[in-house]
C-alpha cells in the first residue's frame, strides 16, 4: 500500500515539474495584463503623485533612468511625411510629464483589447474616436516590471 502511495506521489511530482513552465508563463501574462490595466487606470487620474508612484512601483530602474525619446510623424501638405524627435532627461519628472500628455489624450477613453506575446503586450485604447496602441515590454524575470514603452496613435475609428 505504501509503495502505491509513493508511486502516486512521484507521478504527481513529475507532472507538476512538467507543467510548471506553462503555469509560470500564464502567471507572467496575468501580471503583464494587470500592470497594463493599472497603468491605464492611473493615466486616467489627474494626479502627478499617483503617476510617479505607479512609475516607481512598475517600471524597471533602467527604464526610469533611460532618457525619453519622442518621435512624431505627421503627413505634410504634399503628402510627404515629416518627423521630428526630441529627448528628455531620464528622470521621474520626465516620465510623469509623459503621463500628463497621455492623460490629456487618452484619460477619458477605454481599453478595446489587450494581447500579450512573450514579454510584449499590446493594449489598444479608444478615446473620443482617437485610437492608440500602447506597446509595453516587460522584464523576463519576476516581478515582470515594465522595461519599455511605445505608443502609436492612429486615426479616428
Amino acid at each position: 500500500m505504501k509503495q502505491l502511495q509513493m508511486k502516486h506521489l512521484v507521478t504527481c511530482m513529475i507532472l507538476w515539474a512538467l507543467c510548471q513552465p506553462a503555469f509560470s508563463q500564464e502567471s507572467m501574462e496575468k501580471v503583464m495584463e494587470r500592470r497594463a490595466r493599472e497603468m491605464y487606470r492611473v493615466i486616467g487620474l489627474d494626479s502627478p503623485d499617483e503617476w510617479k508612484k505607479f512609475i516607481r512601483e512598475n517600471y524597471t530602474q533602467a527604464l526610469i533612468d533611460k532618457p525619453m525619446q519622442a518621435k512624431v510623424n505627421t503627413g505634410g501638405s504634399s503628402g510627404a511625411e515629416t518627423s521630428s524627435s526630441s529627448k528628455e532627461s531620464g528622470n521621474l519628472e520626465a516620465k510623469a510629464d509623459m503621463f500628463r500628455r497621455l492623460h490629456d489624450d487618452f484619460g477619458g477613453g477605454s481599453i478595446k483589447s489587450i494581447k500579450a506575446t512573450g514579454e510584449k503586450l499590446d493594449m489598444k485604447i479608444n478615446s473620443d474616436g482617437m485610437m492608440g496602441t500602447f506597446t509595453l515590454r516587460f522584464s523576463k524575470e519576476k516581478p515582470y516590471l515594465i522595461d519599455g514603452i511605445g505608443i502609436e496613435v492612429g486615426g479616428n475609428n
